[in-house]
């Protein structure tokens, strides 16, 4: 996601004075500027404008008189050079052709610098969030405090923290109960145009949350671009301080905030992760957030790995995926 010496006239353009001259000059210079420019407005002689005390002498050398001289020409403004389009899809396509059989991938990239948006087949297909349900829900409560004075304090800040960061879950629960979790998909849809989002079918269960790629990339573009910078910042903040491993122990260094993407190596990311067991005999693990310093494109990467593959192979599929997908922004 660049002076000169001597001095110059009006306008820019550089004069030069005879010794004859000067004083007659320093006296009356802004007169024969000013009145001269007006006097070819109502067809007045300039030296007629000018008191008989003040006027020149006619027999001042005539090499007093101000010499103008053209600047070179100006060289040309430099340009900057639109951003390359296409970098969007070329992101999704990578992925998609990294993604093994198996994996049930859904991928949607934003690039902010050119309006572009793109998914794959299954960018519109609603997945459980897992731990992606928690910007949801903060997200929410931060507009409602906005919009409607709800009442945020600051340990529940302090649990946002918790719930962004870490990733914790008893956080996540807590925020869940004291300000009606179950209402926010749909309130945070109707206010972003939101397709596939909904709240879970149990109650309770924030895990099972649904969203699409799509809907989650417009809810990142909405953090970044919409919100005021007061929340933006808290939000950006609390992710960015995600540590390596979750409050449940769970390593979180996976997609874009695996090393290959988010340390010094690589471009730089800052993100929501969500993985949860065992729905179908599959393992959901998701990485979703915006990458490069100037936080271009935000990039939304969801997988349903079979449970066969294990914690490390539904991990290394994510990492491959997300690797391919960043290389291709570059």
């Amino acid at each position: 996601m660049r002076a000169e010496p001597g001095r110059r006239g009006p306008w820019g353009r550089r004069v030069s004075w005879s010794a004859g001259a000067a004083a007659v000059v320093l006296v009356v210079a802004g007169s024969l500027l000013v009145t001269g420019s007006a006097s070819r407005d109502v067809g007045v002689s300039p030296a007629a404008s000018v008191p008989p005390s003040v006027r020149p002498s006619v027999t001042s050398s005539p090499a007093s008189a101000v010499v103008a001289t053209p600047d070179p020409t100006p060289s040309a403004a430099p340009t900057t050079a639109a951003p390359q389009r296409g970098l969007a899809q070329a992101a999704v396509d990578a992925a998609q052709a990294r993604a093994s059989g198996s994996t049930q991938l859904a991928v949607a990239v934003l690039d902010r610098a050119t309006g572009e948006t793109a998914v794959n087949g299954r960018g519109d297909e609603p997945y459980y969030t897992a731990s992606l349900s928690k910007l949801v829900v903060v997200v929410d409560v931060l507009d409602r405090r906005r919009f409607d004075g709800l009442t945020v304090t600051d340990a529940d800040l302090a649990l946002i923290r918790r719930a962004l960061g870490p990733s914790d879950d008893s956080a996540m629960s807590a925020l869940w109960e004291r300000f009606d979790g179950a209402g926010a998909p749909a309130r945070v849809s109707r206010r972003l145009g939101l397709k596939g989002t909904s709240a879970p079918r149990r109650t309770g269960q924030w895990g099972e949350v649904e969203v699409t790629a799509a809907d989650y990339v417009t809810l990142w573009s909405y953090v970044l671009d919409k919100m005021p910078a007061a929340d933006r910042d808290l939000l950006i903040g609390d992710m960015n301080a995600a540590p390596p491993v979750a409050k449940d122990g769970f390593d979180q260094a996976f997609g874009l905030l695996a090393p290959a993407v988010r340390g010094s190596g690589g471009p730089g990311a800052v993100a929501k992760q969500g993985w949860m067991c065992c729905f179908s005999g599959q393992y959901y693990l998701h990485s979703a957030g915006a990458v490069g310093a100037d936080r271009r494109f935000v990039v939304a990467l969801l997988t349903r790995v079979p449970r066969s593959a294990g914690w490390p192979g539904a991990r290394s599929e994510l990492d491959g995926i997300t690797e391919q997908a960043v290389a291709a922004l570059e």
